[in-house]
């Protein structure tokens, strides 16, 4: 029989590891936090349509820029003239959706993510003469990233407020504890959108701490989702994005 004092010895001990395990994980993050995060403003993909004689090499272009998205695409068949269109381009229903306004036929097309690389698509489709998907890779070494501040306010009571980023100016939203960490939620009131609830961009900030008794936070991913209406008219959904980063930002604490 194990005598008295063990138990109570071991049951003091268990109590002790629970009250140490709850109150790391329950560490509450009320306080400014800042620092920056970083976004391509210059993208440039490149890739190749193949047919059964020759490689027509496609370059396709977007940009962030102050007077609005901008695209532009390269299109190179060796037997005729280069074929340069310029247009604008936008994030759509899961992947980057590419006007152009040159009255040339297709005027419409789509950059889906597929892994490391992005197809190339039409509605009617677009594909290379075997049959296989046209796939465009970022040129890393051309293209631009450019960093923006943030700023997280997380207030006693669940409430937030969000500067920076995708908010050009104070947003208010709330948090709450997820897991490990913390999501900050704001809306965002899309620009050609009606003011009304079912309008509103909704960005989730995924928050952890830097470390066991850092007092700095470390933002995951930030996830966007956007009111769309069917083709219909008839039913609104939404659809999600997500920015996850390859060097996670570091959110200092102010003060």
């Amino acid at each position: 029989m194990i005598p008295l004092w063990a138990r109570l010895f071991r049951l003091y001990f268990l109590s002790s590891l629970l009250f140490v395990f709850v109150s790391c994980t329950t560490r509450s993050p009320e306080g400014e936090f800042s620092g920056e995060i970083k976004d391509w403003v210059h993208e440039v993909f490149q890739g190749k349509y193949v047919s059964a004689q020759d490689e027509s090499p496609i370059e396709l272009i977007l940009r962030q820029t102050p007077n609005g998205m901008l695209a532009e695409m390269t299109f190179q068949h060796p037997q005729l003239k280069v074929i340069k269109r310029t247009g604008t381009w936008e994030v759509g229903d899961g992947e980057r959706v590419i006007r152009f306004d040159d009255d040339k036929s297709p005027s419409e097309y789509y950059l889906i993510k597929r892994g490391v690389r992005f197809a190339f698509q039409t509605k009617e489709g677009l594909s290379n003469d075997d049959g296989s998907p046209i796939l465009l890779m970022r040129n890393v070494g051309v293209s631009r990233k450019s960093s923006y501040p943030l700023e997280i306010k997380m207030k006693q009571g669940g409430e937030a407020v969000v500067k920076g980023g995708a908010a050009k100016s104070f947003l208010a939203g709330e948090w709450r504890q997820a897991g490990q960490g913390f999501v900050v939620i704001t809306k965002l009131l899309a620009e050609d959108n009606n003011k009304d609830s079912d309008s509103l961009e909704t960005y989730k900030y995924f928050l952890e701490w830097g470390g066991d008794n850092s007092q700095d936070l470390i933002l995951k991913k930030i996830v966007l989702t956007r009111p769309f209406l069917k083709k219909d008219g008839t039913k609104r959904q939404s659809w999600m994005s997500s920015l996850i980063f390859n060097d996670n930002p570091r959110l200092k604490r102010k003060g």
